[in-house]
């Protein structure tokens, strides 16, 4: 009687991390006057693959971003 309920409760707080429903990719872009670099890019392509969200990260002047972001949403 004892070891049926240690059973339960081992899996009680078991996780089951291959149950995953979609990966969650953060990618962060590094660009030059608002062109993504080349390794940036293929770690966004990469991200888009795994079939889950992806997120960019993109710090840079304010009349950069907007290029970076649609190059961005190209690649995804």
């Amino acid at each position: 009687m004892l070891r049926s309920r240690h059973i339960q409760c081992c899996r009680a707080f078991s996780r089951a991390y291959a149950t995953a429903t979609s990966p969650h990719a953060l990618v962060f872009l590094e660009h030059r006057q608002g062109v993504i670099e080349s390794g940036s890019l293929s770690a966004l392509t990469a991200a888009s693959q795994l079939g889950g969200k992806v997120s960019a990260f993109v710090v840079g002047a304010p009349d950069h971003l907007p290029g970076v972001i649609e190059q961005a949403k190209r690649r995804v």
